[in-house]
Parts: structure tokens; sequence; C-alpha cells
């Protein structure tokens, strides 16, 4: 349980320091400047449904940051692109997120600092092998 809780405040630090997006934009700019990607994919991958991607999407578009293009061969089917504007956004906010979370643990010790982030690297491997599967079922 405490652990849920440390989530919840750790991800209301990280919505702080995204001054120009919002959490979930971040989550799903970061999957698409890893690698262009399928909408559905990256539907899968993010864990949300297709409304909700189009949602967050639709403003990822209108900010410029990311580009819809169809896909040959697929009338439905539309790659996911990050632009120049929105890897120069992705790298803005990731280094505020960073330096949202050293602020954050600044006040730990060195040794308790490198467990909270071996921690949440090993928390995100997790995730993404879970994402991963989820995508290949």
């Amino acid at each position: 349980m405490r652990a849920v809780g440390a989530l919840a405040f750790g991800s209301r630090t990280l919505e702080r320091a995204l001054e120009h997006m919002t959490l979930p934009q971040f989550r799903l700019l970061s999957l698409v400047a890893t690698a262009p990607e399928r909408a559905s994919r990256l539907a899968d991958r993010a864990a949300v449904t297709r409304p909700s991607l189009t949602g967050i999407l639709d403003g990822l578009v209108t900010r410029g940051w990311v580009e819809r293009s169809d896909v040959d061969g697929d009338r439905r089917g539309v790659t996911l692109t990050i632009t120049a504007a929105g890897q120069k956004a992705y790298n803005n906010a990731t280094a505020a997120t960073t330096e949202g979370l050293d602020e954050l643990i600044s006040s730990a010790d060195a040794k308790t600092r490198a467990k909270i982030v071996a921690g949440l690297v090993a928390l995100r491997t997790v995730m993404q092998e879970r994402a991963e599967r989820r995508v290949s079922a």
C-alpha cells in the first residue's frame, strides 16, 4: 500500500515538472520518440483505449510534436512519428522530470537515492516487458 502511495505522489511531482504537456502526452511521446509506431500498436503499448489515444494524439499533432502518416496497403492504418519540435519538447520534458525526481529524492543519502533509482529502473523494465507481452499476445 505504501508503494502505491509513493507512485501516486511521485507521479504528481512529475506532472508539476511537465509545464507544457500532460503526463499522458509525455508517456505517448516517449513511446513515439523511441521508434515510429502504428497507432493501434501504440494504444496497446501505452495501455490506453483507442478513443483515449486518439484524444491524446490529437493534442500532440496540434502542437506539431507528432505526425500521422498513412500506412501503405492499409486504408485505416496510421504510423506516428515524432517531429523535430516534438523531439525538442520530449527532451525538455525529460530534463524537467529528471530534475523533479532529483529534487524529490535529494534529501535522502546517496545509498538510499541509488536504491530508489534502481527500483524505478527495475519497475520500468517490468512494465516494458508486460507491455510487450500484451502487444504480442
